[in-house]
């Protein structure tokens, strides 16, 4: 997984739909409040990306139903489709910052790529 906090890191992004949402995105946030960008790779797991973002994604936040249970709640604040990938965003606090998750449509779990693609919001633009 590739973790941006800052635009200086973004050079290592080739794909340009996903520079100019993460452009976009650091131009968005408050300077001051601590936020993450993680882009997921091919190699990444639900678990590892629970583990880093400190969120259930695949389980619902108060009762342990699983995706894709039909009463599978997703507990992040945005989920939305923005063409070139899914965005995913948790919110902790106003103190305490936010996590955004960017996953590409294609080669990442295979589960987690079905739940977004049933939860996201579809944007015009990115």
């Amino acid at each position: 997984m590739l973790i941006h906090k800052d635009p200086p890191q973004l050079t290592s992004i080739t794909n340009p739909d996903l520079l100019k949402l993460l452009t976009l995105r650091l131009t968005q946030l408050a300077p001051n409040l601590p936020h993450q960008m993680i882009i997921v790779e091919p190699r990444d797991t639900v678990e590892d990306l629970e583990t880093i973002t400190g969120c259930p994604i695949l389980t619902s936040l108060f009762d342990d139903v699983r995706y894709p249970n039909p009463d599978f709640v997703p507990c992040c604040e945005v989920l939305e489709d923005h063409g070139c990938c899914y965005e995913m965003v948790f919110i902790f606090s106003d103190g305490d910052g936010s996590v955004s998750l960017f996953i590409p449509k294609t080669g990442v779990d295979e589960e987690l790529l079905s739940m977004c693609a049933q939860y996201a919001a579809s944007v015009n633009s990115t």
